[in-house]
């Protein structure tokens, strides 16, 4: 299966592929769109958690999404060897389309596990990093990329905005939950690095199913897809078939430098079927709605939260609970 690996990530270090344009030091003021003036706010911690301060409201994480730039050119030195996909250009804003996941901690801690595992199997010759905390621990929010990184100019950004947020609007999405349903490794095509992903499919899917299906985030992409061709940027899954857009939505949980795709490291993702990483399969990652990177400004776009079509046909609303 061909797929196409997104590299943008809100929860990878401020030196990935596709880095934040240049910005002042405080962070930028934020466009409110969220149409109430409030965005839902993260599940609160697990019972029987150390801490019994109430969670952050999703707003504080879109104020502080983006971490430092360490430098306006690119720098593979100061980023673990990684390189931009899109080169810094002054004026230009990189920009990126996604549902963000905040795992709550013994979901990070699974994670955490997973990817363990994982790396001990492929053995000690490679280092296989880590999305799902930074170098110093701290939990980071994972994605579902519903778009390339693309490049606005500071004349069409605030258009796009405008744009976006009203196909999502009307978009007639409801908000959803998925499920990971398979670990695989993906290779960049653009550059040294091979990821290591979740894919996905809609809680709404058959559990007997062998194909992987995402009939809400194909409509989702469609919308996004639509908006940014509008504004002669590239689109995202646009392969041959419908097929192979519909089983490439995934979660990055980590990425290695020169990893071969041979017989071990095959082997090694197939832990993702052991009895003790089973119950990853039945998480609901709920998708309230989607994010519009612009910069370092973050917007969310809610989606309504009217009854699915498919849970109108008799389906459980249970399957939306975490």
């Amino acid at each position: 299966m061909s797929m196409a690996l997104v590299d943008y990530s809100s929860s990878s270090s401020g030196g990935s592929d596709s880095e934040n344009p240049e910005a002042p030091a405080p962070p930028a003021k934020r466009r409110r769109r969220d149409g109430s003036g409030s965005q839902p706010s993260p599940p609160s911690a697990p019972s029987g958690s150390e801490s019994s301060l109430p969670p952050l409201p999703s707003a504080f994480h879109d104020l502080y999404a983006s971490t430092v730039r360490h430098s306006v050119v690119d720098d593979p030195a100061l980023h673990q060897g990684r390189t931009r996909l899109i080169p810094h250009i002054v004026g230009n804003w990189p920009s990126h389309l996604y549902v963000e996941w905040h795992p709550l901690a013994k979901q990070q801690e699974k994670l955490a596990q997973l990817i363990s595992r994982v790396n001990e199997d492929i053995g000690c010759q490679i280092k296989l990093h880590s999305f799902i905390t930074s170098d110093l621990g701290t939990p980071l929010p994972l994605h579902i990329s519903l778009s390339r990184p693309i490049s606005l100019t500071t004349a069409n950004k605030d258009q796009f905005l405008d744009q976006i947020s009203s196909a999502v609007n009307t978009s007639s999405v409801h908000q959803f939950s998925i499920s990971p349903k398979r670990l695989i490794w993906f290779k960049s095509p653009d550059s040294n690095r091979t990821f290591l992903v979740l894919q996905v499919a809609s809680s709404l899917a058959s559990e007997s199913a062998t194909a992987l299906s995402n009939p809400e985030l194909m409509r989702l992409l469609k919308t996004c897809n639509d908006t940014v061709e509008s504004f002669g940027q590239p689109v995202l899954y646009q392969g041959p078939g419908k097929d192979a857009a519909d089983e490439a939505f995934h979660i990055s949980i980590g990425w290695a430098l020169n990893l071969q795709l041979d017989e071990a490291s095959s082997k090694a993702v197939q832990v993702f079927d052991d009895a003790e990483f089973q119950p990853l399969k039945s998480w609901k990652i709920q998708v309230p709605g989607v994010k519009v990177k612009i910069g370092n400004v973050v917007s969310h776009l809610p989606l309504s939260t009217g009854t699915t079509p498919a849970a109108s046909k008799g389906m459980s609303n249970s399957l939306f609970g975490l």
